[in-house]
């Protein structure tokens, strides 16, 4: 059953994947990619992770299913900017509890990252989700094919957006707002 499962997960994520490389052609869609979670400084003043060292799994970096890069502004690397977290046909409340802590350990190294749970193959969340979730910026069930383009494309357009606001905010040496605003927006 648990070969089943992934190997639908592994199918999902990849027409996923498909379909954002197709609607997003400026950015880097990638399956399995590692994110830093920690960063520690040594005594001696030695960063654990030096900028173009490969985060690897098992070694401060988390497997993501699904990571969206882009270069911004005058960034000469890819920037990580949204990551999905991908099931299919079904979800625990423990896949969202475990999710939820990774995504708040990834945020904490990247704050501008977007962070979303997306599920396959399944008519609505639920209540569940609502419960256990302290972490995701986005979440969606997504019932068909066709849904990933009319409704998770939109939606990932809309949080690359906002990743890159941060990411502009975040590089600037003085941030002035006069308006911050997270919105919830549910569709029943």
């Amino acid at each position: 059953a648990s070969e089943n499962r992934e190997a639908a997960e592994r199918r999902a994520a990849l027409r996923v994947q498909t379909i954002l490389a197709l609607h997003l052609p400026n950015c880097r869609i990638e399956l399995g990619q590692n994110l830093l979670y920690k960063i520690e400084v040594a005594p001696s003043g030695e960063v654990s992770h030096r900028h173009g060292d490969s985060p690897t799994r098992g070694q401060y970096a988390f497997q993501t299913d699904i990571l969206i890069s882009k270069r911004c502004g005058s960034l000469k690397q890819m920037v990580p900017l949204v990551v999905i977290e991908l099931k299919a046909t079904s979800f625990s409340s423990h896949d969202v509890v475990l999710y939820s802590v990774k995504a708040a350990k990834h945020k904490a190294i990247y704050p501008y990252l977007r962070y979303g749970f997306v599920v396959v193959g399944l008519e609505s969340l639920g209540r569940r989700f609502v419960i256990h979730n302290e972490e995701f910026d986005f979440a969606m069930a997504v019932p068909d094919a066709a849904a990933i383009e009319t409704a998770l494309v939109p939606l990932v357009r809309r949080q690359l957006k906002c990743a890159q606001r941060l990411v502009s905010l975040t590089s600037s040496g003085r941030i002035q707002l006069r308006r911050y605003e997270e919105t919830i927006d549910i569709e029943a």
